[in-house]
């Protein structure tokens, strides 16, 4: 058990939050008691498990977890660790052949839904019992993703989720696929890469070069259960306008720059002839129409034809995501038709990195045949572009982490709205670590 001074980390009635959450080995040891140990967390894709014999390793601290699909229908979690001598039994992702899971240090084998099935020279161990098998994790299935709890009391996903999957509902994550996977390690805390996508706050410090085409004051924040929410809350990209913290007035910004430039600015989210739209409504009549408000309706017949379910939208939910994040480690823009999601990990046992997985997402074609995306990982987030917004994100995150160790720095204090979401995580981690 960690043995810090729990009143001394916890936020009080001031909202002050101790700089020590971010810091400390033993501040992380009791996260790793009370709140990971609890909480339910993505493991991976089900299209990266999609066939029988498929697997995954999902690593959260000193723990992994083997998330295998033993049925066409069937996907079963299981602690990482033969029952012999402890070895990891698998690592990474990959196919298990011949419907086993075979240990590579003595080659005890267990089938796929976990039951050992054969040991080397049986007659030479003590009797074993008829049904041993490796030790089972909760695991459940929503929105495309496959979620583990190493809680046995755990409640039910979709409680635990509520209300995020009907607000999500018509975006339809199940039916989605991956594009791409990176994947990073980041040298800070894991909570301060959460907060940097949890928040708008930082753009016009970190980011002031989409203030010309981003109304970032506009944004609203707003929990939902232990989860949260920020945006288009309801629809905030109403008007194509630059941030007002330029102090531009009506008629000295270009709309059409700005639409170009906020669809450019989010390439991964829109595809390549809903950039040409732009040129095409920037040329035409204006017919009495806005601009957004005839890009909206272009890109809904585009999103149709390619099979993408915008019924359910209203015209404003096409140039708008929801950012929503899901406690405790993950987040991102949904828009419809494509999402960017990101998970963050402690990395191990350290509390000065973590480790930052980036997951497109996107609606495929009618008839497209998915193929598995090859997972892509970066021990040093310098060794690659990330373009210009992450690159300015992950270069903050070390500056932020050493800041986080001064002796001179009281807690922190937050933008009462604007990282209101931010308070409300650290609130909710503090009542798994009360509530133990």
């Amino acid at each position: 058990m960690s043995d810090i001074d729990l009143e001394r980390v916890l936020i009080g009635d001031d909202d002050v939050v101790p700089r020590a959450r971010y810091t400390s080995a033993q501040f992380g040891t009791l996260e790793f008691e009370r709140l990971w140990a609890r909480v339910w967390q993505v493991a991976c894709r089900e299209e990266e498990i999609a066939a029988v014999g498929d697997f995954c390793e999902y690593l959260i601290g000193d723990q992994s977890i083997l998330v295998v699909r033993s049925a066409p229908d069937v996907v079963g979690a299981y602690h990482n660790s033969c029952l012999h001598r402890g070895t990891r039994l698998a690592e990474g992702s990959g196919h298990f052949d011949n419907e086993c899971i075979r240990c590579r240090y003595h080659a005890w084998r267990y089938d796929l839904d976990g039951r050992l099935i054969e040991i080397v020279d049986p007659e030479e161990f003590a009797p074993m019992p008829d049904d041993v098998r490796l030790g089972q994790v909760h695991v459940d299935r929503w929105g495309g993703f496959v979620w583990v709890s190493l809680d046995p009391s755990a409640p039910p996903l979709l409680e635990y989720l509520d209300p995020l999957p009907k607000l999500l509902a018509p975006y339809h994550l199940d039916r989605m696929r991956m594009r791409s996977y990176r994947a990073t390690v980041l040298p800070a805390n894991w909570k301060v890469a959460v907060d940097a996508f949890n928040e708008g706050y930082h753009v016009q410090g970190t980011h002031p070069q989409i203030l010309p085409w981003t109304d970032d004051v506009s944004l609203e924040y707003e929990p939902l259960g232990i989860h949260s929410h920020y945006g288009r809350l309801p629809n905030a990209r109403r008007k194509l306008r630059p941030s007002p913290r330029l102090g531009l007035a009506e008629g000295e910004y270009d709309e059409g720059e700005i639409l170009a430039s906020f669809v450019a600015g989010l390439g991964g989210l829109f595809y390549d002839d809903e950039l040409a739209l732009i040129d095409k409504i920037r040329s035409a009549p204006q017919d009495g129409e806005t601009m957004l408000s005839r890009y909206q309706k272009g890109r809904r017949a585009l999103l149709a034809a390619r099979g993408v379910e915008v019924d359910d939208f209203a015209d404003d939910q096409l140039t708008s995501a929801d950012d929503v994040f899901f406690f405790p480690n993950m987040v991102g823009p949904i828009y419809p038709g494509s999402a960017i999601i990101f998970r963050v990990r402690p990395n191990g046992l350290d509390p000065d990195s973590c480790i930052k997985d980036t997951w497109f997402l996107e609606w495929p074609r009618e008839g497209e045949v998915h193929k598995p995306v090859q997972r892509r990982f970066y021990p040093d987030w310098t060794e690659r572009d990330w373009g210009i917004i992450t690159n300015q994100d992950y270069a903050n995150m070390e500056h932020v982490q050493v800041g986080m160790k001064s002796r001179g720095g009281q807690g922190l204090r937050l933008n009462t709205r604007q990282e209101s979401n931010v308070l409300h995580m650290h609130r909710v981690i503090d009542r798994y670590l009360i509530d133990s």
